[in-house]
């Protein structure tokens, strides 16, 4: 993680010293997942530079899907009793972070900007005891027979790819809505129920984006004319 923000730092530096317009930027979000033969959903964040007249946007980035929000659950059929039953139900659970990378191009008079964020970072996703199964019949630790049940396949973690395009409009000056399509996988990921932690996401969010003290065009929300 330092080594993501010394990269931000001096890519904001250099930045600056060949274009005055650099900017902070912060996004947040709400995704739709179909991932792993299961929908779901969760929050998103991104924060950083804007430079290049916001052509370019470098920060850190991330993803969650929440499990108690989320009620699908998955039924695990046990070769032993587990409190006196031969089955339960986990939920799953997860999420990423890592470096992102936007790369965007202001359209309409800057009213409309169309990007392709990636983000590259690591994260996984696993399953877990809920309600009273979490009440172990030993006093362990949940996640100990967790990592029992599932043969220590309770849990999947490695590098993470999330990228597709995104379109945010100026409806304001400062705040701009935005949405997008993605596609979101787990590089490695090897646990219970899927070999495979991928799929297809929506989401909808908002940008926070100052406006910028040096435009290099005239026009449209955030570029006040000269």
């Amino acid at each position: 993680m330092l080594h993501v923000l010394t990269t931000i730092v001096l890519l904001s530096t250099t930045a600056r010293a060949e274009s005055r317009s650099v900017t902070p930027f912060l996004s947040m979000g709400w995704r739709g997942y179909a991932m792993a033969g299961h929908l779901s959903h969760g929050p998103a964040f991104g924060f950083g530079a804007s430079i290049l007249d916001d052509h370019l946007r470098i920060g850190i980035g991330g993803t969650s899907r929440p499990g108690p929000i989320n009620p699908a659950t998955f039924p695990l059929k046990l070769e032993q009793p587990y409190k006196g039953k031969k089955s339960v139900q986990l939920r799953s659970d997860g999420g990423a972070t890592g470096l992102l990378v936007d790369l965007g191009l202001p359209i309409a008079q800057d009213r409309v900007r169309v990007s392709t964020p990636i983000l590259l970072g690591y994260g996984g996703y696993g399953f877990y005891l809920v309600d009273e199964d979490r009440k172990t019949p030993d006093g362990r630790k949940p996640s100990d027979w967790e990592d029992k049940l599932l043969s220590g396949a309770d849990s999947g973690f490695g590098v993470v790819v999330d990228g597709g395009i995104q379109a945010a409009i100026a409806v304001d000056r400062v705040v701009r809505p935005t949405v997008s399509a993605r596609f979101h996988t787990v590089l490695g990921y090897d646990a219970s129920f899927s070999d495979r932690y991928a799929g297809p996401s929506v989401e909808f969010g908002l940008e926070v984006v100052p406006p910028r003290k040096n435009p290099t065009s005239t026009g449209g929300p955030g570029k006040p004319k000269e």
